[in-house]
């Protein structure tokens, strides 16, 4: 049985290699802390492994989408997954704590170069009326990977050690890289030459700055709500008493939530155009904020969090498919470089906001904060940003 269009022509070069990837990735982001905590019995240089692996992106995102312009999205996206293999590999042999620093930054970069010339293949491999549900589908992925990674990751972790985990998630992404060089199309032969050059990048800044300043401050904002959520649940969780399995119990409940609503998600983007889902999941997200504070216990924590479990499975694919819609063609790589910059930010340094707010004041007040920025977003993106997407009636 063929699958409908644009699945058909991504299943292979994107779609397998993603779920590979995910599975992969985020086994990492619960097994990389917990093995740079057996090394040295320190939390504090655990986190400090987590946040060199965000820098890493950061640093990257530019850098990356220059590198896909010069020599096209396929090599950049083999060179991603080809970097990341290479460094669980070398997290299985190399046990010095300041190597293992080195690699979890140098993983940070591949990770950055995978997802930038991903979202560039796709915006070549399938028409702009199919972004939403192609994105939604990576996505939901992603989100499979979230569940069965670090099940997988710390089942294995368990049993046999830290090296074979490390081996084993190497070896899926050098399955994915696999995959990436035998099914993806090189789509965009007429590569630039001068694609390297930095000045393209302030050229870029300066004639899309009003773009970057509105849509790229909503992406940031959306990015910035997401990452705070994933701090603030469990931190609420505790606050109100709840041991970690009623508050594991609470996060995997708006985990189901939030993963049955992707796909629907870019149903609507591509049908309606993309302020459908983008204007109300900031309004939820808003909301599920102002309501953590207000919990008392189990069931009203629950509530808040199923509220942001909506507020993020609306959300599905909107920051990706605003980057791509809005990239000039001719400089596609360079902009999504900035464009990912932007929203990365927003997902690293919301952790930070909240804790550091937290740490100065309450948690409710890092709450009501974060949920304060979405508003000011969700008002730039209300009065000026436009639909950056046609409507789309007729579905395949």
């Amino acid at each position: 049985m063929r699958l409908p269009s644009p699945h058909d022509q991504l299943l292979t070069p994107v779609y397998l290699p993603s779920l590979l990837m995910a599975i992969s990735n985020q086994g990492m982001m619960l097994v990389l802390p917990l093995y740079a905590l057996h090394i040295t019995g320190d939390p504090a240089y655990a986190a400090l492994i987590v946040g060199l692996r965000g820098i890493g992106v950061l640093l990257l995102d530019i850098p990356a989408g220059m590198i896909a312009a010069r020599f096209g999205d396929k090599n950049v996206m083999l060179g991603g997954l080809l970097c990341n293999a290479a460094v669980l590999l070398g997290l299985a042999i190399w046990t010095d704590p300041w190597v293992v620093a080195l690699l979890s930054l140098v993983q940070g970069g591949g990770a950055a170069a995978w997802f930038l010339s991903r979202q560039s293949y796709l915006s070549d491999a399938s028409p702009a009326s199919t972004w939403g549900r192609s994105i939604a589908v990576v996505a939901g992925l992603n989100r499979i990977g979230a569940f069965a990674g670090p099940l997988a990751g710390g089942a294995v972790a368990e049993w046999f050690g830290y090296a074979p985990t490390f081996v084993g998630a190497g070896a899926l992404s050098g399955l994915a890289a696999f995959v990436v060089l035998v099914r993806a199309r090189a789509l965009r032969p007429e590569v630039a030459p001068d694609a390297l050059r930095a000045s393209l990048i302030w050229r870029i800044v300066n004639d899309c700055g009003r773009v970057f300043a509105t849509a790229g401050f909503v992406a940031f904002a959306i990015q910035l709500m997401r990452a705070a959520r994933q701090l603030l649940v469990p931190l609420f969780g505790t606050l109100v008493g709840l041991d970690a399995a009623a508050i594991g119990f609470v996060y995997s409940i708006s985990a189901v939530l939030d993963m049955s609503l992707s796909y629907p998600a870019g149903i609507v983007m591509d049908r309606w155009g993309r302020r459908w889902t983008g204007i109300p999941c900031m309004a939820v997200f808003i909301l599920g904020l102002g309501l953590l504070p207000l919990a008392q216990g189990f069931y009203s924590l629950l509530s808040a969090a199923l509220v942001l479990g909506f507020g993020n499975g609306i959300s599905t694919g909107i920051v990706m498919v605003m980057g791509m819609d809005l990239a000039p063609p001719e400089r596609r790589n360079q902009f999504l470089g900035v464009w990912r910059l932007i929203s990365d930010v927003g997902g690293v340094g919301g952790p930070m906001i909240a804790g550091l707010l937290t740490g100065a004041a309450s948690l409710a007040l890092a709450s009501y904060a974060v949920a304060g920025i979405g508003a000011a977003a969700a008002v730039v993106f209300l009065f000026l940003v436009p639909e950056t997407q046609p409507v789309e009636i007729d579905l395949e």
